[in-house]
């Protein structure tokens, strides 16, 4: 290869990365927007201070918020650096994000099927932005733009379900210590005094196999689509 084609693949490949970085930005940017604008919407529709914070929704949106403002960092210290500076926990909050809203799409959709009485108001700006957009969002920016660290360890991937645990140790936590109680419980599978022990058991089964195969399906495909970025530049 001549050193003029090796200067012009070098200004390809720079100009591919900073576009990434700047759509990384964008997208990071406005789920920032939605994330705010959407936690103060439903703490002030609701009206109901702060037991608002006892959702998983809620809760699941304020951490991918405070992420996406994270990577806003990273990707502007990357874009002017030149240079990937992704921490492997920094990547992991942003998989943990990405999984806790897979999660929380993955809920809602399925509490709109008509085998279900009652449904939420998914069309509400809050509801559609907490459950719908930014879930989409989320998972899309980190799967394309988002660095790879390469092949995970199967027992690494449990860190995709960071905030996940963290959820279910804080909920748990309130509602035994009698914090949470009766129709405040949010969820009908944490009302221990009225669920049999193996009826909670499969629960948590089932939603964290559900959170770690998500957090195995979206940091797979993190790592075989992310560098479609620079697909061209690397046949040349």
């Amino acid at each position: 290869m001549s050193k003029f084609d090796f200067e012009a693949l070098e200004r390809d490949y720079l100009s591919r990365f900073r576009k990434k970085k700047r759509v990384n930005i964008a997208i990071c940017s406005l789920i920032f927007v939605l994330g705010v604008l959407s936690v103060i919407f439903i703490f002030k529709f609701d009206k109901e201070g702060i037991m608002t914070f006892r959702w998983l929704t809620v809760d699941g949106t304020i951490f991918t918020t405070v992420g996406a403002l994270i990577y806003i960092v990273v990707n502007l210290i990357e874009m002017y650096g030149k240079t990937e500076v992704t921490y492997i926990s920094a990547y992991y909050v942003r998989l943990s994000c990405a999984v806790a809203e897979a999660l929380i799409m993955t809920v809602v959709l399925m509490s709109q099927l008509p085998i279900f009485d009652q449904h939420m108001h998914i069309l509400r700006f809050d509801m559609f932005n907490m459950h719908i957009l930014i879930p989409v969002l989320t998972i899309s920016s980190f799967v394309l733009n988002d660095a790879p660290i390469g092949k995970i360890k199967p027992f690494y991937r449990l860190r995709g379900t960071w905030f996940v645990t963290f959820y279910s140790v804080v909920i748990i936590t309130l509602i035994l210590t009698d914090t949470i109680t009766g129709n405040m419980i949010p969820y009908f599978f944490l009302d221990f005094d009225n669920m049999s022990l193996s009826l909670i058991l499969i629960t948590f089964v089932v939603i964290y196999g559900s959170a770690y195969l998500l957090s195995w399906g979206i940091s797979e495909l993190n790592r075989k689509l992310s560098w479609r970025w620079f697909k061209n530049v690397i046949r040349k």
